[in-house]
Order: structure tokens, then C-alpha cells, then sequence
């Protein structure tokens, strides 16, 4: 019987004697859908998986999620590599553009935030993780739905009209060291908009923030030096201790999260000196982002 024991008062739960590469009974996955849902967070300890366990292990929980970059991703275009390491097995160097990409993900983000339909659940494989004593390395989550709920009341009232562009091509303008998207690549994936307030229908319309880091570095719906404020604003506020959970990997750990109302960044280390490598598998995104004005949201209000 797998053991569940809670991370913080408000989210995340670690889970052992539970191995993720074997068939789930329907009572057991039942109970993970209930806790990804209550918790937002969960940690498998001691799992031995490769690309193909980890992306049946993911499709308990909805279609795989295919990486706009196949250059990027690990055997399968379903499964993205998170690491300095090469398929290989080749320590890459700080400045490789799949590193570079890594390098990027330091920056609050939620994954696949540039699609119309955003990505339900991230779930990643630690094959090789940092020694105990390195600094950096460690994967930090915050809560959108709590920081939401802590917001003054005039920065709710600020925000509920307001909305960010998100676009896979403009990590560019943020990592100039990456190169040009190709012309089909740009086609896949034009910019999207979405609502900086989301309402979560599943969660009886609790509204949370969404919004990125990685994609851009401004909100829309006020002037460009606004919007940029804004932002900043934004990222001291969601760092805050009283939101965050800052996941110590080891190796083998396995950990699953909730895009929908958990951001999340990687603490920079060493990427010269430390090997960090990671799959990870994501569910596809079934829903447009919903916000305060969306009809159905309108409907359910009157």
C-alpha cells in the first residue's frame, strides 16, 4: 500500500512503496487523480523508469504532449529532455543551445503556457541529480491559487481585466543564443493570449493567477512600461516563502504537478561543472484558460 505523507501545510504530498512503472489498479490511480487535484504536488520516491515506462506512467493521466523542438526531446518527441547531458550521454557544454534552452527554465514559468490548450500535469524523471552539497539544482513551485487569495484587494481589481501574450518564439528575445525557429515550427505555434486572473471550473470557479516568465516579461492590457512594472511586481510577489515549496531532488525521484495552478523554476547551479539529467512527460491540455469574463464563467456568476 503506498504510504502518503504531506510536504507543506497548503500543497504537495511525497508518496512511497508505490512503483510507477507497473500497471495501476483503478482504485490506485483514482486516489493520485484526487491528490494531484487537492495537493497540486507530488513526489514518487525511488522509481526506476526510462522514456517508455515514463510515458505509460503518463498516460494514466491523459494524451502525451508532443515538444514543438524534436531536436530537443529524448528518443520520442513525447518525452523532453531536461538536461545538460545528451541523449549520449555527453556532458554538454554551458553554451549549447540545449543547454541554453535548461538555462531558461530559471524563470517562473507553467510548461506548454504558449498553446491555446495549456498542459494539465508535468511529470519528471530525476536520472541524474546534483550532489548533496552543490548549490542550486533544486525544482521551486509556487501556488497561484494561494497567492491569488492573498492579493490586496485593489491588485485583484487591477489584474481581473489584464491578460499576457505567450509565444514559444519569443524565448528567443529572452535567450538570444537560441537559434531561429523554423518557418513550420513558428506555424505550430503562433502567440497566444491568455487571462493573467484563470477561474478553475473543477474547483468550484476559484480563481488563481497564470501567468510566465519564460515566454515574456510584460502583461498586456496597459502601456508597454506598465506591463513591464506589472510583471516584475508579479515575480517578487509569487516568490515569496509563504507560497513556494522547493523540491531537494534525489536521484530516482519521480515528481508530478498541476501547470493549472503551480509555477515553476529551476535554482541555477553549475552547468559546467554538475550533470543534471531529467525526462519529463507531459499531459496534454484538454481547456482554453478561462478567466473572469469568459461566458462561462459569466453564466455561472449569474
Amino acid at each position: 500500500m503506498m504510504d502518503i505523507k504531506n510536504l507543506t501545510n497548503d500543497f504537495g504530498v511525497e508518496v512511497r512503496n508505490f512503483d510507477c512503472s507497473k500497471k495501476m489498479g483503478y482504485d490506485e490511480l483514482n486516489l493520485l487523480k484526487k491528490t494531484i487535484q487537492d495537493r497540486h504536488f507530488i513526489c514518487f520516491k525511488n522509481q526506476k523508469l526510462d522514456g517508455d515506462t515514463l510515458a505509460s506512467f503518463t498516460k494514466n493521466f491523459g494524451k502525451l504532449e508532443a515538444y514543438p523542438e524534436k531536436d530537443k526531446t529524448k528518443g520520442k518527441i513525447e518525452i523532453f529532455n531536461v538536461s545538460n547531458v545528451s541523449e549520449d550521454g555527453e556532458h554538454l557544454d554551458p553554451d549549447d543551445q540545449r543547454v541554453i534552452l535548461q538555462k531558461n527554465n530559471s524563470r517562473w514559468h507553467t510548461d506548454s503556457s504558449y498553446r491555446y490548450l495549456p498542459s494539465i500535469f508535468s511529470i519528471l524523471y530525476g536520472q541524474e541529480t546534483l550532489p548533496p552539497k552543490a548549490e542550486g539544482g533544486q525544482t521551486q513551485f509556487s501556488n497561484m491559487l494561494l497567492a491569488y487569495d492573498h492579493l490586496p484587494e485593489d491588485k485583484k481589481i487591477l489584474l481581473e481585466p489584464l491578460h499576457q501574450v505567450h509565444s514559444y518564439n519569443d524565448i528567443r528575445r529572452l535567450e538570444p543564443g537560441l537559434p531561429e525557429l523554423t518557418y513550420e515550427e513558428k506555424s505550430n505555434f503562433p502567440p497566444v493570449t491568455h487571462p493573467i486572473v484563470r477561474v478553475h471550473p473543477d474547483r468550484n470557479f476559484r480563481k488563481s493567477l497564470y501567468f510566465t516568465s519564460n515566454t515574456s516579461l510584460e502583461i498586456g492590457g496597459m502601456s508597454l512600461e506598465q506591463g513591464k512594472e506589472l510583471h516584475k511586481w508579479l515575480v517578487n510577489y509569487i516568490s515569496q516563502p509563504k507560497f513556494c515549496y522547493t523540491h531537494k531532488w534525489q536521484k530516482n525521484d519521480l515528481i508530478m504537478w498541476d501547470n493549472r495552478v503551480l509555477l515553476h523554476r529551476v535554482i541555477p547551479y553549475d552547468y559546467a561543472k554538475y550533470r543534471r539529467a531529467m525526462i519529463r512527460g507531459t499531459v496534454e491540455g484538454e481547456v482554453p484558460v478561462l478567466g473572469p469574463f469568459s461566458n462561462e464563467v459569466r453564466l455561472n456568476n449569474n
